[in-house]
């Protein structure tokens, strides 16, 4: 009789993971199959005064409902102070490996001497994601990915996904492997979409299973459609949602004499940029448009608790 019991436990157990398995992202939040999901996204907090503070006005009166925060940068003891006591707010880490700006410029959290790879004759991240592959090996990289973890959580940081820089992070196989496995280390959804899938490596594959969260679009402005207008391109984007898990990242700025000095010579995700973004999300018409269209706005931290640490 017990042992009946038992596999009678044991088979609806395994039903539920099954069941659970064969829902999609919005399903497993509560929602419908075909709900349109948007974590709208601002990157770069810690890089700079400017960017905090556009960034936490954002977060407070839009719907903008997503950060990331970059560990190495000198403006980090600012948002930390803010995600210190704010601890619902979804706030990420940008894993951070670059240091982009002509001037304004930073190094890794850890002793240089345990990353030597990443750093360039000064000490500095290299500005470049390719200078970085040539370099850095994934052994450095993922010693200073897993120190900036340690010194969001030990800042008091509740943090909610991890993401990349410039996409450095994630630019090789293995450097892929490495963001991943930390990710899943703490329990922390990774960004990421379905094209992870098509790479061939072994090690990557293994880390994916039911609980990794993969979205089904990232979307970003560029160089082009700054060009042509942000408005008319988010305009776009919030029309022509899709169902699935959409995930959207702006930059958040005040094109002010700070932000004119980090970014100078930058056109191209420089201040002005960064102001469109922060005028047009805190604009009546952005939340009108989101409204009309259906768009069903997700956290990290839903993601989070919900899917990845669903088993724990």
């Amino acid at each position: 009789m017990k042992k009946s019991i038992l596999f009678l436990c044991s088979f609806s157990f395994l039903g539920n993971i099954l069941c659970a398995q064969n829902l999609n992202i919005a399903e497993r939040l509560g929602y419908s199959k075909d709900a349109k999901l948007l974590i709208i996204h601002g990157d770069d907090l810690g890089v700079a005064n400017s960017q905090n503070r556009a960034s936490i006005k954002a977060l407070e009166n839009s719907p903008v409902n997503s950060a990331s925060i970059m560990v190495p940068c000198p403006w980090f003891p600012e948002i930390a102070a803010y995600a210190r006591k704010n601890q619902n707010v979804d706030f990420g880490l940008h894993l951070t490996l670059n240091s982009e700006w002509d001037f304004y410029k930073w190094g890794p959290v850890s002793s240089k001497d345990s990353v030597p790879g990443l750093v360039n004759k000064d000490g500095y991240f290299f500005s470049s994601v390719d200078s970085l592959q040539m370099q850095g090996t994934a052994q450095e990289v993922e010693i200073e990915l897993r120190n900036q973890v340690k010194k969001a959580y030990k800042a008091g940081i509740n943090v909610t996904h991890l993401d990349g820089h410039m996409g450095a992070a994630m630019s090789r196989p293995d450097y892929l492997e490495a963001y991943m496995r930390i990710g899943k280390e703490y329990g922390l959804p990774v960004l990421m979409d379905k094209r992870v899938y098509d790479i061939p490596n072994d090690a990557i594959q293994k880390l994916l299973g039911p609980n990794t969260v993969l979205a089904d679009k990232i979307l970003s402005a560029s160089p082009a459609t700054f060009d042509a207008g942000m408005e008319e391109f988010y305009t776009n984007v919030l029309t022509t949602l899709e169902p699935g898990l959409n995930f959207l990242i702006l930059h958040l700025a005040y094109d002010d004499d700070e932000m004119k000095a980090v970014t100078v010579n930058h056109p191209y995700w420089g201040a002005k940029w960064r102001q469109a973004d922060f005028d047009f999300f805190t604009s009546e018409k952005c939340g009108a448009l989101i409204k009309k269209q259906g768009i069903v706005l997700v956290t990290w931290k839903e993601l989070r608790d919900k899917i990845v640490r669903a088993d724990k």
